[in-house]
């Protein structure tokens, strides 16, 4: 009996070592520099940007990764786009203990902001 447990437990332990993992961390709707919620133009569709840092044997190369920086991928797609809408952002990882990648992932519509000019009605009618 024994030894057929001893099966059981490599492969749980290897399932364990090698496991990778996906976490979504949530949705925003509209992701963009500016301080005022603006109309928009939708210029691409679920589009997708990613920033992935590795570490091997515990050796970081490049820091951590970032949502800036795959909001900029998203951003760099067309010059025309200055934000992201409809915004899933989840992190990716996947761990061996000997080489680890951890990935920010974002995913969202690329867009153009539209700015909207308020004019001022002359008069104000009120039925009466």
């Amino acid at each position: 009996m024994p030894n057929q447990t001893r099966p059981r437990r490599w492969a749980l332990l290897a399932a364990i070592a090698f496991g990778g993992c996906t976490v979504p961390l949530g949705h925003v709707a509209l992701v963009t520099p500016e301080s005022a919620t603006p109309a928009t133009k939708l210029l691409r569709p679920g589009v997708e940007g990613r920033s992935c840092r590795s570490r091997v044997l515990g050796v970081a190369a490049g820091g951590d990764p970032s949502v800036d920086d795959a909001v900029a991928q998203i951003l760099a797609l067309d010059a025309e786009g200055n934000g992201v809408a409809n915004v899933d952002v989840r992190v990716e990882e996947l761990l061996t203990g000997v080489y680890d990648r951890r990935c920010v992932v974002v995913r969202g519509d690329l867009v153009r902001t539209i700015g909207t000019i308020t004019l001022p009605v002359p008069g104000h009618h009120h039925p009466e």
